[in-house]
């Protein structure tokens, strides 16, 4: 998909964005909305696990839907940032199992 490869740094810096947010409203409701549309568009592409792909898109899926408080928008995207980290080192693991 137009030169994306999967990895997910970029997709942790805003779900750090998003977890960090509070009613203050460095984002707006609007915002994180379509942030999480975005992502959750771009979810086939991403290089999840298969262990984590289905707890990942429903909370994807969480985050863009409408009538959520900005709260649990930030609580689910620090559980979407927990599950990524996960993925993420699970990716080493299997990399340094491989040379093994």
């Amino acid at each position: 998909m137009f030169g994306f490869d999967g990895d997910t740094k970029g997709l942790k810096i805003i779900l750090k964005r998003i977890a960090s947010n509070d009613d203050s409203g460095k984002l707006t409701h609007k915002e994180v909305r379509a942030y999480g549309r975005c992502m959750l568009a771009l979810f086939e592409n991403l290089r999840i696990d298969t262990e984590l792909e289905a707890e990942v898109k429903i909370l994807l899926a969480a985050l863009s839907g409408s009538g959520i408080p900005h709260y649990d928008r930030s609580f689910i995207a620090s559980k979407l940032l927990e599950l990524i980290e996960r993925n993420d080192k699970l990716k080493v693991e299997q990399i340094s199992n491989e040379h093994f």
